[in-house]
């Protein structure tokens, strides 16, 4: 059975789900988005809210823990917070394909103005 056309990856937690369709609202005004994008874009919602998560848990516990070491205690990241800021690359390398900021939107229609342009030019030969 084929999957509807915008439709997430199964493994995205109800919170990935609503992130995943706020994403492709905010794209499918641009028409940017091709069913193929799904894939990616269900990874970049997944990224979108493991961040949510770890940012939550941190928040409310803390980014570090103190650990004992044979010098002495010292305060050490949490892993929640690694996680986190891998997550956070995720979304900062994924995010400008689909136009999420205002400047990765000019650069996108900028490039798409000029190749229209161009275009044009091309079928006065």
């Amino acid at each position: 059975m084929a999957r509807p056309e915008h439709e997430p990856m199964d493994y995205l937690s109800k919170r990935g789900r609503l992130l995943f369709y706020r994403i492709i609202r905010h794209i499918k005004e641009s028409d940017l988005v091709r069913d193929i994008d799904t894939l990616e874009l269900s990874m970049l919602a997944n990224s979108f809210d493991l961040y949510e998560k770890m940012a939550e848990e941190c928040n409310e516990k803390g980014y570090v823990r103190p650990v004992s070491g044979k010098n002495g205690t010292f305060d050490q990241a949490v892993p929640q917070y690694t996680i986190m800021q891998q997550q956070y690359a995720n979304i900062m390398k994924h995010s400008p394909k689909f136009g999420l900021t205002p400047g990765d939107r000019e650069k996108i229609f900028s490039g798409m103005k000029a190749k229209k342009k161009k275009d044009a030019l091309a079928d006065l030969d």
